[in-house]
């Protein structure tokens, strides 16, 4: 059984960094060990980001993932990767707090099965990241995501459009791609009845007596 959370305590931050380092640093070797002497992976938009993390019975990270967001320093995709020409001038006239990214999903190694995958993928998307990108307003998130993922969270009901070439630049081959939050909920009929429910019951919570 798995425990998902969205994440504000410092100490669980720091062993988010420190698994993040643990996969990319050590397990796959995307990034120079050299760079992180503390064995904490972060970055400039980890500022920027809601931070979530899935726990096993015994409280050891299984996964993470983060949604930047409202960023000062822009989005890790677009700065990264090349997006097609047309995409690109329309998105750099879009509504800044109407964008954000989805990145650093992370799975540890022995969960990377096709079972846990799909169950820990759903959870965080469905019930963790949409309410958060619903309930500020964000309409598209941006990700770099290799073919094989793409096809996986397709599976879920998660469809991300590509909107450039295959390109290297984050360890391994990957897309730019984009996902539309009205899409997502055209696909999943009863999500935005879901949410609409948990707003309601939000209200009705904060009108009770104090």
């Amino acid at each position: 059984m798995f425990y998902f959370f969205e994440v504000a305590d410092e100490n669980m931050l720091e062993r988010i960094y420190r698994f993040r380092y643990e996969i990319v640093c050590e397990e796959l070797g995307f990034f120079d060990k050299q760079r992180y002497p503390d064995k904490k992976e972060m970055d400039e938009y980890d500022p920027y980001a809601t931070h979530f993390v899935a726990l096993d019975e015994d409280c050891q990270i299984v996964a993470t993932t983060r949604v930047i967001h409202h960023s000062l320093v822009g989005y890790p995709t677009p700065k990264h990767l090349q997006i097609y020409p047309d995409l690109k001038k329309l998105l750099d006239t879009y509504k800044r707090d109407r964008l954000s990214e989805i990145s650093r999903v992370f799975i540890a190694k022995k969960h990377r099965n096709m079972r846990d995958s799909k169950y820990i993928l759903s959870h965080f998307v469905i019930e963790k990241i949409y309410p958060v990108v619903k309930d500020l307003g964000i309409e598209y998130c941006y990700s770099a995501m290799e073919k094989r993922f793409i096809r996986l969270v397709k599976m879920l009901g998660v469809r991300y459009d590509v909107i450039g070439p295959l390109q290297e630049g984050y360890g391994s081959p990957r897309y730019p791609c984009l996902l539309s939050i009205a899409r997502l909920e055209r696909d999943n009929p009863t999500l935005l009845e879901k949410y609409k429910k948990r707003v309601r019951w939000l209200k009705g919570l904060q009108s009770l007596p104090q």
